[in-house]
């Protein structure tokens, strides 16, 4: 993988490898803090939700092709998106939420923040995770930006704080 591959360089700190992203980047974001060991910590915008929250008539989940891109068939049986996302745990991961983004409603966004709060603190490492709703819609802005990389200085200055 890239980040196997990033974590050989001699200049980088195997340590300090995030994965960020906006929108199904943000999804690919928590999947690959979940399933990969050479991702330490995570910053996933604007792509956290419940499933239930985001299956109603007229949403794009319901609605476009690119919804085959975040489909695992048979696994919302088992587990939603933010038990999913909490494989990651107990890694520092930062979810952004916007309260007018028109693609995931702020109900939820919220009920997934609780799921993850939730998991993280029942593993001790709840102060590994933060969770942040912005009055934005569907982007990453300046203000989120700046919020998101203070976070990960913060993190990677403190490498106890990647220990897991």
């Amino acid at each position: 993988s890239a980040a196997q591959f990033l974590s050989m360089q001699p200049e980088v700190d195997p340590k300090c490898i995030a994965a960020m992203g906006l929108s199904v980047g943000g999804f690919r974001t928590w999947q690959l803090a979940a399933l990969s060991k050479y991702i330490t910590a995570g910053i996933s915008v604007c792509w956290i939700t419940t499933y239930k929250g985001i299956m109603s008539p007229g949403n794009n989940h319901t609605s476009t092709v690119g919804v085959f891109t975040m489909t695992h068939p048979g696994l919302a049986q088992y587990l939603d998106y933010p038990d999913v996302a909490s494989i990651a745990c107990p890694k520092p991961m930062m979810f952004i939420g916007g309260s007018r983004d028109d693609l995931f409603p702020v109900e939820s966004i919220n009920g997934a923040f609780l799921k993850l709060h939730k998991v993280w603190r029942s593993q001790g490492a709840e102060d590994k995770l933060i969770t942040k709703l912005y009055d934005a819609p569907h982007e990453f802005n300046l203000n989120m930006q700046e919020d998101a990389f203070t976070w990960l200085n913060k993190v990677f200055n403190n490498h106890q704080y990647l220990s897991n």
